[in-house]
């Protein structure tokens, strides 16, 4: 039976039709990605800015600086004499409306980088030209750098941030709606996001102020000397670390605060409006469900850990939460499951009239 000619011109312009939207979706596919390698770099300063896309930051035991990325990427080399005196970081602020309520503000700081020793240097500048085609999705940015590199400043603009195994000098990194996770990271740290959840695991830290607006921070395995962590409405959960003597001071305008110390620590906790402090120490100390303010201790002499809402509760505790085994009271502490980013399963029935209380800092399960 033959075939109407209309029919074969419908057939064939549809044909024609999915052909081009084929060689459409190949011409907006990721950008063309390009390798520079800068060899024999001692100690350098690394400084990326990538509007577009997602960077990662890793090191290895070579004087070799590598980038892979978008072809449209700008990648230099530069010599400079540093006196030998830490940087002064000035951090610009960050204010928002919130969702509910008064708008929330980062405010402008000044943020101390750790000892550049002084002499020539070699600086790797690695960022995004002004003129690369928007319709076309930028390719992923790896920079691999010398794991003794003295100074790394990062900012992805509209992209996740993973760093990994950086430990040798100072890491300023920035983040906005995307997710920044630090893995076996140490030194001195900055770490700031807009919106983006900031999640840091088995760290060990000289020094780190992280801040967000409206993401959350985890701090997962982690050891510090001095830690200074904020959010505005987002929540922060300090789960299964230790402290040393020094500053520790967390602080949430609208969120809650889950801490739990593998070692020695003295607690101060402030919940300020409408908030509870949730206490339980295990064998080592009591538990005790409070209206608003909460000072227990694992030892006396354990280094002091503040900790302040102003909207959210707070949650103390000993040792990492996963193996967390309370006693009977207060019943909000029976399955603290949603304090941290991963699901642990559903929540048992028998929570009493904390129920709602405790399961407030669900925050991170939407971010993973």
């Amino acid at each position: 039976m033959s075939v109407p000619g209309s029919v074969r011109g419908a057939v064939a312009a549809a044909r024609a039709s999915l052909l081009a939207l084929a060689a459409l979706a190949l011409l907006r596919g990721p950008a063309a990605a390009d390798t520079t390698t800068f060899n024999g770099v001692d100690s350098p300063i690394v400084r990326v800015v990538v509007r577009e896309g997602d960077v990662t930051i890793r090191t290895w035991r070579r004087r070799t600086v590598q980038v892979d990325g978008d072809s449209s990427l700008t990648v230099e080399r530069h010599i400079v004499d540093q006196s030998g005196e830490p940087e002064q970081v000035l951090v610009q602020p960050v204010h928002q409306g919130g969702d509910v309520g008064a708008p929330l503000e980062l405010p402008t700081e000044t943020f101390v980088s750790g000892s550049i020793p002084a002499g020539s240097r070699d600086v790797v500048v690695v960022q995004d030209t002004v003129d690369r085609d928007p319709s076309v999705p930028a390719a992923p940015t790896v920079v691999t750098i010398p794991d003794d590199s003295v100074y790394v400043a990062v900012t992805a603009g509209h992209g996740n941030l993973d760093v990994r195994g950086y430990r040798s000098g100072t890491l300023v990194a920035y983040v906005g709606p995307g997710k920044m996770t630090l893995t076996s990271v140490g030194g001195v740290v900055f770490a700031q996001s807009r919106r983006g959840p900031i999640l840091i695991r088995d760290s060990d830290f000289d020094r780190i102020r992280a801040r967000s607006l409206f993401g959350n921070l985890t701090f997962e395995r982690c050891h510090v000397r001095q830690i200074e962590a904020t959010t505005g409405s987002g929540s922060i959960a300090y789960d299964g670390g230790s402290f040393e003597p020094g500053l520790a001071r967390f602080e949430s305008e609208r969120g809650d605060i889950a801490i739990g110390a593998s070692g020695p620590v003295q607690f101060g906790a402030h919940a300020a409006t409408d908030g509870h402090v949730y206490t339980d120490m295990g064998h080592d100390g009591g538990a005790a469900s409070t209206w608003s303010v909460a000072q227990p201790a694992l030892r006396a002499d354990g280094p002091v850990v503040t900790a302040t809402t102003h909207t959210g509760n707070v949650y103390l505790y000993h040792g990492p939460l996963p193996k967390h085994r309370p006693r009977p009271s207060p019943p909000a502490y029976r399955r603290p499951g949603g304090a941290l980013p991963r699901p642990f399963g559903r929540p048992p029935r028998e929570f009493g009239p904390h129920r709602q209380a405790f399961f407030a800092p669900r925050f991170a399960i939407r971010h993973r």
